[in-house]
């Protein structure tokens, strides 16, 4: 990709930080916010409205998180870069990350300097990990099989699985998703089979570990199996 040309849309609801982005690609000569978003749905409206060169996005958003803005905004632009940005990555987030083709991956608690690098490596066409994605990794036999596990979901059992974890009701899931609540009961079950979920808790915690929610501090209790820090 040349630099001199990077078009950028930043996805993070956080306000502060995603300011701290904006002026921070702004101040690397040939980078160019075309647009900001502060949840996932507008975030890939972003995306389609501006067919940006690099997409920097938080990984947990409200509406749409991350990992499906990558999933399916990066299917169909395979030549858009992605850099995903977190205070809560975990071994499984991150592989699953980069078995989608994210080409950066970068923890908030990053120095501006490892940030504005990282920015920089994947506008020039490399990837980039973050020396605690990188540490995380490396520790990533702790967790091994996690993924295989939880299974595969669709992009709608994701979409599903997240607004339950935000705490919507199957009524307000289908009004957001405009689906009946048939259906949404019907995707609701499925997960549950699954995960091997017995309740919303436990399909919260599944969303936590898969990287598709950050955990709610009242779900983060001790349990028979923890979740993963």
């Amino acid at each position: 990709m040349n630099t001199a040309q990077t078009r950028i849309v930043v996805i993070e609801d956080q306000i502060m930080l995603r300011d701290l982005v904006t002026s921070m690609a702004g101040s690397i000569t040939g980078m160019n916010v075309v647009a900001e978003a502060t949840d996932g749905r507008e975030g890939m409206k972003s995306c389609e409205d501006e067919n940006p060169d690099l997409v920097i996005f938080d990984l947990f958003l409200p509406g749409l998180n991350g990992m499906e803005i990558l999933r399916q905004y990066g299917h169909k632009h395979p030549k858009t870069r992605f850099i995903a940005i977190s205070a809560n990555f975990t071994p499984d987030s991150i592989r699953e990350l980069l078995e989608l083709g994210c080409h950066g991956i970068i923890a908030k608690s990053s120095s501006a300097a490892k940030l504005k690098e990282g920015m920089r490596e994947v506008c020039n066409g490399s990837g980039y990990l973050c020396p605690i994605a990188a540490s995380l990794l490396r520790e990533s036999h702790l967790t091994r099989g996690t993924s295989k596990k939880k299974g595969r979901l669709s992009n709608r059992e994701r979409e599903v699985l997240q607004a339950v974890a935000e705490g919507f009701s199957t009524k307000q899931i289908a009004e957001m998703l405009q689906l009946s609540v048939k259906t949404i009961e019907a995707h609701r079950a499925n997960l549950m089979k699954k995960l091997d979920a017995r309740s919303a808790v436990e399909l919260t915690r599944c969303a936590y570990e898969m990287g598709i929610i950050e955990l709610p501090a009242r779900y983060n209790q001790p349990v028979a199996s923890p979740p993963i820090s």
